[in-house]
Order: C-alpha cells, then structure tokens, then sequence
C-alpha cells in the first residue's frame, strides 16, 4: 500500500474482493477514496483509526466516516500502561467513544492482540474488558491474536456474539506464526458455524507479516473462504 495504494487496490479488485477495511488514508481524502474505491468495485465498510484520533480529531473521524460510508469504525490497539485504572478505565473510555458514534450512527469498536491475555488476578485483560463494557462497544475479535494469547477463538465469538460483527480472519502455522488461511492449524470450518450463529457480517482477512508476496498471501486465503461457503 505505501509503494502503490491505488495499484494494490486494483489487484485487490482484480483477484475478486469486493470489501476492504482501511487502515489509514495514505495522503488520500475520504472523498477521493469514496470516488476511487468505487471506480475499482470496491467498497470500504469500516477503518482502523487510533484512540488519539478519536480524543483529537472526533468531527473528522465521523464525517470521513459518512463520506466513505462506513458501518464500522475501530480502535485496533491500545496501550494499558497508559491507564492507571487498567481495563476497567479503558472499558469506560471506550464505551464513552462508542456511545458517541452510536449517535452520529456509526457502530464502534475493539481490535484486539494478545496481550489483552495477560491475567490480573484471576481474569485476564480482555475479561476485564468486556465485564465493564457499554452493549454499544463492538468486538472485532483478531482471531489468531487470541489463539496466541493461549484462549479459544470459539469461545470468544460465543461470549461476544452481541458484539461481534467484524472478525480478522488469518491462520497460525505449527511455529506460532502467520500464514495463509487453510495452510494452518485453526479449524476454519468450526470457527465459521459459530461465526454465522453469532451473527459475523464481515470476515477480514489479515496476514501480519505474510512469507510470500502479500496479495498472493490474501489471494490463497480468499479462495480457501470462498471454497468453504463465504462470498465477497
């Protein structure tokens, strides 16, 4: 995308996907990027945004939002060290920006890694989270974060099938490390049954730091999601 964002779009298009979620603009406005995504077939449904553009910048982030016409806006990372009352203060924080979207209507949420694992007591980061969380909060579940954090991707879509209507799809070799879906050790075809009892909208598909050439990387992984039922 930095090399050739409008060239790496075109290739998206031309290898079949119809759906993207941005992380960033690339020096691009929302309005160029509505006209040019459209020109390639394509449609932006959410984007990546930092909590420190939500505090600094909120106006923008809604109005960038309609113009490129999202559902979904997501803060991808935070950083607990930040907050001295842990994830029940980012719980709070998060729901409050949620809320606030929720009015101009935009559905806002949590990308989360593994480091949300870590335990504090008896619940780890992540409980913490979602016990404290408003019902507007969304929950894009990084399913290979979660598997890394050492818990069971399943049984995160099941405790939060209210919130989850985005999902990073992206499998794990034997190693712990990322690699095209269907070439590692997550059960795609369990995780897609809870998906659709849960209520998934979108699955996206992500691949960290792919070993191949990236858009032959997410081509694999699109051709092994639609062979087991999804489409674009």
């Amino acid at each position: 995308m930095e090399k050739d964002f409008w060239g790496t779009l075109e290739s998206l298009a031309r290898a079949g996907f119809r759906n993207v979620e941005l992380a960033g603009f690339y020096n691009n406005s929302a309005e160029d990027l509505r006209v040019g995504l459209g020109e390639q077939g394509l449609k932006a449904h959410s984007m990546h945004v930092s909590i420190d553009q939500v505090n600094g910048d909120f106006d923008q982030m809604v109005s960038d939002a309609h113009t490129l016409g999202l559902e979904h806006v997501v803060v991808p990372w935070i950083d607990p060290s930040k907050y001295s009352g842990g994830w029940k203060e980012i719980a709070e924080i998060l729901s409050g920006m949620a809320v606030r979207f929720q009015e101009h209507d935009l559905l806002f949420g949590y990308h989360n890694h593994a480091f949300e694992f870590e335990k504090f007591g008896e619940k780890t980061g992540y409980e913490i989270l979602w016990e404290n969380a408003a019902a507007e909060l969304g929950a894009e579940i990084d399913l290979f974060w979660v598997k890394k954090g050492g818990e069971n991707p399943v049984g995160w879509i099941e405790k939060l099938a209210p919130r989850f209507k985005q999902a990073h799809f992206k499998d794990m070799d034997s190693k712990g490390e990322f690699t095209e879906l269907g070439q590692g050790t997550i059960d795609w075809v369990e995780i897609i049954e809870a998906s659709k009892k849960a209520g998934l909208e979108w699955a996206i598909i992500e691949n960290d730091s792919p070993k191949i050439d990236p858009l032959e990387a997410v081509t694999i992984s699109r051709k092994h999601l639609i062979g087991l039922g999804l489409k674009d």
